[in-house]
């Protein structure tokens, strides 16, 4: 009988330490995603490719996933924000653009969750307060300037080195039936982030940038006024027709594709775009550059407009279970796996520090990586100024296609508007 007493508590010791040392199975979690995509793009093939990866590492975890596009995007975050509704999970910028939401205390700060030993050091510059609110898939460069030197030389033309050479090139483009440069500008910002902040940077330069959001600076000082004055003139001139703000910004790459004209003036991620539609051959005949010097310029010669890249950011007062799974879908959108898809797809150079060495990329892909160390980096507007100055930014510089202001006209404005938000 004790034997038997013994056997069954043997048995019972060896059951409750097999049941009680089995791993605990993960908590099923839904996460609310508001995701910035457009649904017409080649890239929302990767998107949905990367939920896919994303839900077999973790089968617990259910993205429902709203997408937005443009300026739909941004007003349905705002009005989120104002009923205290965020989702769980959202698609932020790091400066401006997304300012509304952060500097209200409804985002938490990822610094703590983050080992930055494993991110590029710009891409984790603090986004206001010294707080982190959106982990960057990567460094983005807001201006590039997209040549098509097959085209070029077929005119008989050469590489731009100066303004000056830039606009002379407009009658040759024109008598062929050519724009100089192609940049759809209907929606307002597309001028303020793509061209005029590295115009900025270039002809006024970071330390006046610096000085200016700092309140040190005035907006009617003759580097600024300038900096509008070359709008101006690349409408006056042709460089950039002003009927540019009729076109909507998704028109940029098929033209471009399409030889409609000599250069093509977006952001970096518009290279995958034009993957998406050339051959590699084609590929090759195009080259990265910036606008070219202009005389009386402060900043650095070829610099462009960078910034963080826009990321994935989550809701702030998730409990622990919530937030724990919110972390794991930044870290793989924004982190190791997501880095790597995004580098492979799109060819983008990614934040997170990954050996690109071996991988396999299309021409324009590593032209693009080869862009960066050639062009410094100067302040995008809208991630340093918010509000209503950079609404009159924005919409000021389509009134300059309109000849409806002046650039002095519009400095003041933006100087009083400055003034009046400080």
């Amino acid at each position: 009988m004790l034997k038997k007493t013994i056997l069954v508590l043997a048995l019972a010791v060896a059951l409750a330490f097999v049941f009680g040392c089995q791993p605990e199975k993960p908590k099923v979690m839904e996460l609310s995603v508001l995701n910035y995509l457009d649904l017409t793009s080649e890239g929302a093939k990767n998107w949905d490719k990367l939920v896919a990866a994303f839900n077999e590492k973790y089968p617990n975890i259910t993205l429902k996933v709203e997408n937005l596009y443009d300026e739909a995007y941004h007003q349905k975050l705002k009005a989120l924000a104002a009923a205290n509704n965020l989702p769980d999970v959202m698609y932020l910028w790091p400066g401006g653009r997304s300012a509304e939401v952060t500097s209200a205390g409804l985002v938490a700060d990822l610094t703590p969750m983050i080992d930055k030993s494993k991110y590029a050091s710009a891409a984790l510059a603090p986004q206001g307060d010294g707080k982190l609110y959106e982990l960057p898939f990567a460094v983005t460069a807001c201006h590039v300037m997209f040549a098509n030197k097959k085209l070029i030389e077929s005119l008989g033309l050469t590489m731009p080195k100066t303004y000056d050479e830039l606009k002379a090139m407009v009658p040759k483009a024109k008598a062929a039936g050519l724009e100089t440069v192609i940049m759809p500008n209907k929606a307002a910002w597309v001028m303020q982030s793509c061209l005029f902040s590295a115009v900025v940077g270039r002809v006024a330069g970071q330390e006046w940038i610096n000085k200016a959001v700092a309140g040190e600076a005035s907006f009617t000082d003759p580097e600024f006024v300038k900096s509008i004055q070359v709008i101006a003139d690349m409408y006056a001139s042709e460089i950039l027709p002003p009927t540019s703000i009729q076109l909507d910004y998704g028109d940029n790459p098929a033209l471009f594709a399409q030889g409609k004209g000599l250069f093509m003036i977006d952001g970096d991620w518009r290279t995958q775009a034009l993957i998406d539609v050339m051959s590699e051959e084609e590929q090759e005949n195009i080259e990265l550059m910036v606008l070219p010097d202009i005389a009386g310029q402060k900043g650095p010669s070829s610099s462009t407009a960078t910034v963080p890249a826009t990321g994935f950011g989550m809701k702030a007062g998730l409990d622990k279970d919530k937030a724990d799974a919110a972390w794991k879908m930044i870290s793989f959108f924004c982190g190791e796996e997501g880095a790597k898809f995004r580098l492979e797809t799109e060819g983008m150079p990614p934040a997170y520090k990954l050996d690109v060495s071996s991988v396999d990329l299309k021409p324009l892909a590593k032209k693009r990586i080869a862009f960066y160390p050639a062009h410094p980096g100067t302040a995008v507007l809208d991630n340093v100024i918010s509000g209503e100055p950079i609404n009159i930014i924005n919409n000021g510089l389509q009134e300059l296609a309109l000849k409806k202001i002046t650039p002095e006209a519009l400095a003041k404005k933006i100087d009083d508007a400055f003034k009046a938000a400080m």
